[in-house]
């Protein structure tokens, strides 16, 4: 046709991968797409803050999570991590791999959900929350709560937790929350390694009601002024590790994700 013989491209080589089918269960404020074991809710910021907000108004209370990559390939062999996703009031991509990730299978999320953590204190500072935060990391509790105190003019207080069990619960994990409540939080930051994060945020939850509990990862030293680096008992080793854990993970979410597409 214009001298070129060959270079036709084929149908449907170009085609975007059609929407994958929404979950839609009574109750939920949103609705929800899923990759590989994880559900994620649709809500747009604003949505997603009003909801908050209502559950935090109303005396719900309940437990609101940020997957990412190390969670979506941890729940593929994690039955209590996909029981805490499942059952959380609102499921979060918490980083731009998972909006990829849903748009490449044809639901595109609005936004990650570490975005709206600023806006979630500053709704906070609004509506004058208590608000406690919880990690698991030496210091970063209390750098936390200063800089939220400073900041944003909130009444917050740091705890760092750093003897919570794997499996986030048990009788120190009850005497922590007996001691959290006396505060009165109105919302709980919380920062721990996967998945104790999930399952402590999910056993608190009803510990703490009516409290909004939130598991934010390392997300939470977005907050403060300045970098913030994990402490690490064996930093060297660590070092050296850290690159093949990535790649392997990386591997295992691609998997993950080529499979959601069938």
């Amino acid at each position: 046709m214009n001298g070129v013989v060959g270079l036709e491209t084929p149908a449907g080589s170009l085609a975007l991968p059609a929407p994958r089918r929404l979950e839609r269960e009574p109750g939920r404020a949103f609705a929800r797409v899923r990759i590989g074991q994880v559900p994620l809710d649709m809500g747009r910021l604003d949505e997603v803050l009003a909801c908050i907000e209502r559950l935090v108004a109303g005396g719900q209370g309940g437990h609101i999570l940020t997957p990412d990559v190390e969670q979506v390939v941890r729940a593929e062999g994690d039955a209590s991590l996909r029981e805490a996703l499942a059952t959380a009031e609102l499921s979060l991509a918490g980083g731009t791999a998972l909006v990829r990730a849903a748009r490449v299978i044809g639901s595109p999320l609005p936004e990650p959900g570490v975005r709206w953590l600023p806006a979630l204190v500053g709704l906070a500072s609004a509506r004058a929350w208590r608000v406690l935060v919880v990690a698991d990391q030496p210091g970063l509790a209390e750098w936390t709560a200063c800089a939220l105190r400073d900041k944003y003019g909130l009444l917050a207080v740091g705890v760092a937790v750093e003897e919570v069990p794997e499996d986030g619960q048990g009788p120190w994990v009850d005497r922590l929350c007996d001691r959290l409540a006396l505060t009165r939080p109105d919302l709980v930051l919380v920062s721990m390694a996967t998945p104790k994060q999930e399952l402590f945020c999910q056993y608190a939850a009803a510990r703490l009601q009516p409290a909004v509990v939130v598991g934010t990862g390392l997300a939470l030293a977005s907050l403060l002024d300045r970098p913030w680096a994990p402490r690490r008992r064996w930093p060297l080793l660590a070092a050296v590790m850290a690159p093949v854990r990535r790649l392997f993970r990386s591997l295992a979410f691609l998997r993950v994700v080529a499979a959601s597409r069938r």
